[in-house]
């Protein structure tokens, strides 16, 4: 093989690597979306967290997911639609929530609106 070619094949080969990615299977069912959290409460472990989110009748709470940082904890809730044709929205809904790690005096940050939830 001449030069030419194999410099060719390794910066396809090399491509070919750096465009691969990890794909992370999605679960089949109703659409999950983000909320807009109202408020939280701190339980006495500090550790435990009762949000309260702005929701609809149609849905349910699916999961949340906190980002750690060491002067707050930003969190975004989701839940599932259940079906689209909703009658009443602007529910207020409730999710208890488990933290990794100690609150420790940190805020809690909505992660859909960057606005403090809690503060100590």
């Amino acid at each position: 093989m001449s030069f030419r070619r194999v410099a060719l094949l390794l910066a396809v080969v090399l491509l070919a690597a750096g465009c691969t990615t990890k794909t992370k299977e999605l679960p089949q069912g109703p659409p999950r979306e983000i909320r807009i959290i109202n408020n939280v409460v701190v339980a006495e472990d500090d550790r435990t967290l009762t949000v309260r989110y702005w929701g609809t009748e149609c849905e349910e709470f699916s999961d949340a997911e906190t980002e750690y940082g060491i002067t707050q904890v930003k969190i975004a809730v989701y839940a599932l639609v259940v079906t689209e044709e909703c009658q009443r929205s602007g529910l207020q809904q409730t999710a208890v929530i488990a933290l990794d790690q100690p609150l420790d005096n940190r805020i809690i940050i909505d992660a859909n609106t960057d606005t403090v939830v809690w503060e100590p």
